[in-house]
């Protein structure tokens, strides 16, 4: 063994501290970056809030007028309230005793009993099912299924695996679930996906009807124009304007909160406004940390020795975290942008409207590293004429077509449940078939792929379909 010197040549990346407070800065939602805001803004005196000494002024002058007024009552001379407080006894006005009597009022409630905790959506499907005349059987399956069920009020959960660990029947555990849970408010709880859930919460009226005629048959055409779902459908456009409009009042998860979590307050990030021509505007709400700025306090004045070094580094970090709030908010903006561009039918018409897109996709439109998307988007929120929707929603994996575009993956795997759920009683069809009927439709898809899009969905093979079917006629 010896020991020698080499020179090797080679490439790393060097986090300056500006490029890692930009990351930092980049990665964090409103909430996070207001506590971080405020730090800076106690430990970096070069740091202030727009208007903030003004009000500082304002405050010292109230504080000021209010000595004088105490020094007036000093001397016994009487003030603009006290004035009125006796011209009110003069004339015989009792709003004063009223005023601070009334915490003394018999007729109002205790503060302490004003406070109570509210009971989890969990708690009130279970006292629903207490006030429901069935056999002791049933309310205790449908008290373990309530117990089986999602935090977003799905039923994922295999019913043969169910089945066993209740100690029942599948077939009574199927018929509780869909007579009795299934029947609960609010409506859509128990589901077992996304269409059911959506159907549960449709009456009979003729836009209901409408509505669940494309959710059962034309789900994959929920993204072309209106005038072609009016001529596919044989009705007219304002119907199918009407439909989605009833689509989108639907709720998708109807269990949000159901274990009785506590409240996640956030913000948007990024506001989609949609004006009356059919555009959508972009908008990033202004929020306290957009008014922070270098304070011309100490302008002008010259430090020495260990302050000069101090307020030197003040200014550095001061210019370094303003650069970075910049940064965040031009790339929320260019992000932004990509995605209502191209993910335009989803924000028009919901979850069915989503189209495939990757964090690539965006990262090679507006000229960013893929990982810079990621750490804009992970975590943020956008206000939607859908609602508040989580940024990662924005995003799906696709499948090539034959024409040569692109499928989103969510669109593909409810066309697969709806195949299995319309397939003839007691035959039951096969991956591969439902292979061959997606690659007649023009989806260019393998038999192992449907497969895993089919256990995904918490769907049997074919055979234990057929299976179950025969034990059900028995």
């Amino acid at each position: 063994m010896q020991t020698k010197l080499t020179n090797k040549l080679g490439q790393r990346l060097a986090l300056t501290p500006q490029l890692t407070q930009s990351l930092k800065v980049l990665a964090m939602n409103s909430m996070e970056l207001d506590a971080y805001i405020e730090e800076c803004l106690e430990s970096n005196p070069l740091l202030e809030l727009e208007g903030e000494r003004e009000r500082e002024f304002e405050d010292g002058f109230s504080e000021a007028g209010d000595s004088e007024a105490g020094d007036s009552e000093d001397r016994g001379e009487p003030s603009e309230l006290g004035g009125e407080i006796e011209s009110w006894q003069e004339l015989g006005d009792d709003r004063w005793e009223t005023m601070h009597a009334g915490n003394n009022r018999d007729d109002l409630p205790d503060p302490d009993q004003q406070w109570h905790e509210e009971p989890s959506l969990s708690a009130k499907l279970h006292e629903q099912i207490d006030q429901q005349p069935m056999s002791d059987e049933w309310h205790k399956v449908a008290h373990a299924l309530i117990d089986s069920l999602e935090d977003d009020g799905y039923l994922r959960a295999d019913v043969q695996e169910l089945a066993t660990n209740f100690q029942v029947a599948p077939e009574l555990l199927i018929e509780v679930l869909e007579e009795v849970v299934q029947h609960l408010e609010p409506a859509g709880i128990g589901s077992r996906s996304l269409t059911e859930c959506l159907l549960h919460q449709l009456g009979d009226s003729p836009l209901d009807l409408l509505v669940r005629n494309l959710l059962l048959n034309h789900s994959t055409a929920l993204g072309e124009s209106d005038l072609k779902l009016a001529r596919l459908l044989g009705c007219s456009e304002s119907e199918i304007a009407a439909a989605r409009q009833r689509m989108r009042r639907l709720d998708p998860f109807p269990g949000q909160g159901l274990r009785g979590q506590s409240n996640l307050y956030v913000r948007p990030e990024v506001v989609f406004r949609r004006t009356p021509d059919g555009e959508f505007l972009i908008d990033i709400p202004a929020y306290s940390w957009r008014n922070i700025r270098l304070s011309d306090q100490w302008s002008g004045r010259r430090w020495s020795g260990s302050e000069r070094e101090f307020m030197d580094s003040a200014m550095k970090e001061a210019k370094w975290l303003l650069y970075a709030l910049d940064q965040r908010g031009e790339t929320l903006f260019k992000v932004a942008q990509c995605l209502a561009r191209r993910q335009r039918a989803f924000l028009e018409h919901g979850v069915l409207g989503l189209r495939p897109l990757t964090l690539q996709d965006v990262a090679e439109e507006v000229g960013l590293h893929e990982s810079t998307i990621s750490r804009v988007t992970n975590g943020k929120y956008a206000q939607t004429p859908l609602g508040l929707i989580e940024m990662r929603r924005f995003f799906s994996a696709g499948l090539p077509t034959r024409g040569g575009g692109t499928i989103s993956v969510y669109r593909v795997q409810q066309r697969v449940r709806a195949l299995i759920e319309a397939e003839p009683n007691g035959r039951p069809i096969s991956d591969q078939a439902i292979a061959d009927r997606l690659q007649a439709e023009g989806i260019e898809i393998a038999r192992r792929t449907v497969a895993k899009y089919r256990e995904s969905l918490g769907l049997h093979p074919s055979s234990r379909r057929r299976r179950e079917t025969r034990q059900t006629r028995r």
